[in-house]
């Protein structure tokens, strides 16, 4: 593949391990993916050619575990995305809230940066079900409609008044907007390292943000890059 003129959204639909090298650089997949490599590592000082060598050593490297998400229909992905990252967001905002009320209660003193964590994450989470509603609600179920009607484009009926775009283009933004959020929660945690007087509470809760940041990534790739863009062009064919 040429690394260097593929823009960081591409490489990484193509195989989603690569996100692991962009992430350990600093580099945004999902919000921020459509960028060229070789632009997002001149404007970061980060040499190319060492991240174009990880990358070739990963694609040598055989995994059998990856999932080729970008060759799955539509409505199945839709599916996966729901049952898979929806219910993770659902089981977890309540669990997390929980230990990062508990840890800014009992260490804010000493550590005062846990009071916006909270507050952040809380506005994140608040968010997150507000848009995973109108994904469940409105986007998924008109994309089943459109695979349903893909062999009789005379039986579709449009209940959306205006184009699927803009839907998309507003989701897109409200993406940037928590993308933002866990990354100003990365940057007052150091990154969730665990201070060396932390107590289990105080381990769990970074631990447990940490895997909802990168579970949210993966969500929003799937999303931006592979499930919204291919949306809009089966929508253009039946209004074609």
């Amino acid at each position: 593949m040429d690394y260097q003129n593929s823009t960081i959204s591409e490489i990484v639909t193509r195989d989603f391990r690569t996100s692991e090298v962009f992430r350990n650089h600093g580099i945004d997949f999902c919000c921020g993916g459509q960028v060229a490599l070789d632009a997002v590592c001149r404007e970061k000082q980060i040499d190319l050619d060492r991240i174009t060598q990880e990358l070739d050593v990963l694609e040598q490297t055989k995994s059998g575990t990856v999932h080729n998400y970008n060759d799955w229909e539509l409505d199945f992905l839709a599916d996966f995305i729901l049952n898979t990252h929806h219910r993770y967001v659902k089981s977890e905002v309540p669990v997390l809230q929980t230990y990062l009320e508990k840890i800014a209660d009992v260490h804010g003193v000493n550590h005062p940066e846990l009071a916006e964590v909270k507050n952040l994450f809380f506005a994140s989470a608040d968010a997150l079900l507000r848009h995973m509603e109108k994904e469940e609600v409105i986007l998924f179920p008109y994309i089943k409609e459109l695979i349903q009607c893909r062999k009789k484009p005379e039986n579709f009926v449009n209940q959306i008044a205006e184009p699927i775009e803009h839907l998309l283009n507003e989701m897109m933004h409200e993406h940037v907007t928590e993308g933002d959020r866990f990354r100003e929660m990365a940057e007052l945690t150091d990154n969730y390292t665990i201070p060396e007087e932390a107590c289990n509470t105080y381990l769990v809760a970074l631990r447990k943000l940490e895997a909802f940041e990168k579970d949210l990534h993966l969500h929003i790739h799937l999303e931006n890059n592979i499930l919204f863009p291919k949306t809009i062009l089966l929508e253009k064919e039946f209004n074609a």
